[in-house]
């Protein structure tokens, strides 16, 4: 077996849009800047998959109307200082971001990128990959992170393989910035890159950290479905514009007395909510309902005329119904960090989805990419003035090798017998889908918990005959950790708040405004605590 160490003065996992935003920033600073990716660098990831579209204060949305417009999304868990911080970086990341040629049409609260595709993602990636080229900054792809190596409360690096050569990586840093992205992967219905599977979160648990406000999580009820597959998010104006039935013909909008304007927007969780009770009764055509296009009035589309026969093209929206489904689409909890980005343990950092505390319950359209943008920086920046010491090359020669022996010994390439992995990812997914996802109650959810740990036990008792199978059990059990994560804090939170819905307790109540805490006892999470805010 082939290992490597490599040094570097400020290592960022992952390449999204935090992710390499950190690492410009790092760049700037002259520090040695190494950027580890799960899959090609920019590539299968969320930033990628997004819409294009930024919310930055303008000359008709001030600073102070963002920042009101974001908590009260948030429902006012979202964390003061790190909103404030945001939303007063946002413009001039935002506008940076555009000199180095990012095309975008600017609006009334922020920008979309214009793009060629359906989506502005791509050129989004595109406009930060080009300057990381440019800045000669190293990276080194298909790397699966399997541990942060932690000594003395002090992040020392992290170690991963390769996931086609199965070569290991021990990358001994300064700092880390965590930029992983979150975990809509983990769910049967999502439109999230297949590669975000809750990792960023199953390696703070295991360093030692704590996870907040993990009930926290959005989904998107206009994901078309006509592939089979819930994958490419619908425009919202689309929800406006067309009639939305279900098998029997019944209007959807009259049915739960949705709003007939910004239903995708304003009530997008009423509406996810109204699709997953006609789904679970049965009033579904293959698992989606029907978005009738064909008599639209295209004054309730505010989209060119390019972008809408991009869409004729792809869906044939003007000839036939489509099926549509809510899927998972964001996760708000995650990692509390500070406003530069530091975690509790020294020389850690994070950015991007995998953070908590920014969106609080629910988050409001637009703020992915500029928070990421914002803080991916904010960290490059803290991480590269970090005075954290390394250990030696020798000492941390010997703590990678004690992990590597942990994940060899699951490796048995003479067992003849096929890794059932991937059916027990599928279970995890429908079990999170079905009992912690868009409705929930009590007794669902102590269901989850219970196959939920039912799943972790059989994921102790695999072993990989290859590399692959092993990136498989390394990616399930980050999945098992972040889903038993969510369930657990869903069941502890007896109120219904933001995204998170329970159909036991169905009001808002202010004695629940408060956070809840998961950190790692064991092999499993567990409440750590429930904090007033």
């Amino acid at each position: 077996m082939k290992i490597h160490q490599i040094d570097t003065d400020v290592l960022i996992i992952g390449t999204g849009i935090a992710g390499l935003k950190a690492a410009l920033e790092g760049a700037k600073a002259g520090k040695d800047v190494m950027l580890v990716s799960k899959y090609p660098v920019g590539k299968a990831t969320n930033t990628t998959l997004g819409g294009g579209t930024f919310s930055v204060s303008t000359d008709k949305f001030s600073p102070e109307e963002h920042i009101q417009k974001t908590l009260k999304s948030g429902r006012m868990l979202n964390n003061p200082e790190l909103v404030r911080r945001f939303v007063t970086n946002a413009r001039l990341d935002v506008q940076e971001l555009v000199d180095s040629g990012l095309k975008a049409h600017f609006h009334d609260t922020g920008f979309r990128c214009l793009s060629p595709y359906l989506i502005g993602g791509p050129m989004v990636t595109k406009a930060l990959v080009d300057a990381v080229r440019s800045a000669n900054i190293r990276c080194i792809e298909n790397i699966m992170i399997t541990d942060l190596i932690v000594t003395d409360e002090t992040c020392r690096g992290a170690l991963g393989f390769h996931r086609e050569s199965g070569e290991w990586y021990g990358f001994r840093s300064r700092a880390v910035i965590l930029a992983t992205g979150g975990a809509g992967a983990i769910y049967a219905q999502h439109d999230n890159a297949p590669g975000s599977t809750g990792d960023g979160y199953a390696l703070a648990l295991q360093a030692g950290l704590e996870l907040m406000d993990m009930e926290f999580v959005q989904f998107y009820p206009l994901v078309y479905a006509g592939s089979g597959r819930a994958r490419m998010i619908l425009p919202a104006f689309f929800g406006d514009a067309g009639e939305i039935v279900n098998r029997k013909g019944e209007d959807i909008k009259e049915k739960y007395d949705l709003p007939r304007r910004l239903i995708a927007t304003v009530t997008r969780d009423q509406f996810a909510q109204a699709q997953f009770r006609e789904i679970k009764m049965g009033n579904d055509i293959d698992g989606a309902l029907l978005l009738d296009m064909r008599q639209a009035d295209k004054s309730k589309l505010p989209y060119s005329d390019d972008l809408l026969e991009r869409y004729k093209k792809k869906t044939s929206y003007h000839l036939e119904p489509l099926k549509i489904t809510p899927a998972c689409h964001h996760t708000m909890g995650g990692i509390p960090i500070d406003a530069d980005g530091r975690t509790k343990i020294k020389g850690l950092y994070a950015a991007g989805e995998v953070v908590g505390g920014i969106h609080g319950a629910n988050r409001m359209g637009g703020n992915a990419y500029s928070e990421a943008l914002v803080f991916g920086g904010c960290a490059g920046r803290a991480a590269s003035r970090g005075k954290e010491t390394t250990i030696t090359a020798t000492d941390f020669e010997g703590l990678m090798n004690d992990y590597i022996r942990k994940w060899d010994s699951l490796l048995k390439p003479e067992v003849n017998k096929k890794s059932e992995i991937s059916t027990i990812m599928g279970d995890l997914k429908k079990i999170l889908w079905e009992k912690a996802g868009i409705i929930r109650d009590e007794v669902s959810l102590q269901e989850g918990i219970d196959k939920i740990g039912d799943i972790s036990r059989t994921i102790q008792l695999q072993f990989a005959r290859n590399i692959t199978e092993l990136y498989r059990i390394v990616e399930c059990r980050n999945a098992a950790l972040t889903g038993r994560a969510i369930a657990l804090s869903a069941i502890e939170r007896k109120e219904s708040r933001g995204s998170h819905y329970r159909e036991d307790f169905l009001a808002e109540d202010k004695a629940w405004e408060r956070h809840i805490y998961v950190t790692m006892a064991g092999e499993k999470p567990v409440i750590s605590r429930i904090d007033p805010i």
